[in-house]
């Protein structure tokens, strides 16, 4: 006797067809989820099986977004990249999906400016904050020192600012509405 079980006609999980998204909005919205399902599964990865993992995705919007397990990201990538360049037979420990040569001189290239501009950045930030006097951006700065005229001239400043962004924003999302139309 053979059983046979009926199921409802329920969606499910449907299998979708793997192609390139055109619209904006939909392409945001899917690389943000799958992002973070491929640094989750990273992480996964790196604690039930011990491995050092680095993932480094670049949005189609250009924002670059990194993720590692046990050990930074910057580790893991300077350790490739010892490993690769020092001596051929390194080569086999680290197989490039790609075959590698060009593209990896490209990559690694574009990692090291990268690195310059975040350590440009920091030294900006540094100086910018010692010439604050270290007490960090006027935004987190308290209030006591103010007198009313200036309280004032703070409230009439952050009110415009309020403006700005909101005109900004608005502006935007008509620019977001009629791109996806």
């Amino acid at each position: 006797m053979e059983a046979t079980v009926k199921r409802k006609g329920g969606s499910g999980r449907k299998k979708i067809e793997i192609k390139k998204i055109e619209n904006k909005n939909y392409l945001q919205a899917t690389f943000s989820k799958r992002r973070t399902s491929l640094f989750r599964k990273a992480a996964e990865l790196s604690a039930t099986c011990g491995a050092d993992v680095a993932v480094i995705v670049q949005s189609p919007g250009g924002n670059v977004f990194a993720a590692g397990g046990r050990s930074s990201v910057a580790t893991i990538v300077d350790r490739y990249l010892a490993a690769t360049s020092s001596t051929p037979n390194n080569a086999d420990q680290f197989p490039q999906a790609d075959g590698g040569g060009q593209e990896r001189d490209q990559d690694e290239e574009q990692y090291a400016q990268i690195l310059k501009e975040i350590e440009a950045e920091k030294i900006k930030e540094k100086s910018l904050m010692e010439s604050q006097g270290g007490e960090g951006f006027w935004w987190e700065r308290g209030f006591d020192d103010l007198d009313v005229n200036e309280l004032e001239e703070y409230v009439a400043a952050m009110e415009t600012l309020r403006k700005n962004v909101s005109a900004k924003a608005e502006e935007k999302a008509k620019a977001n509405n009629i791109a996806a139309s």
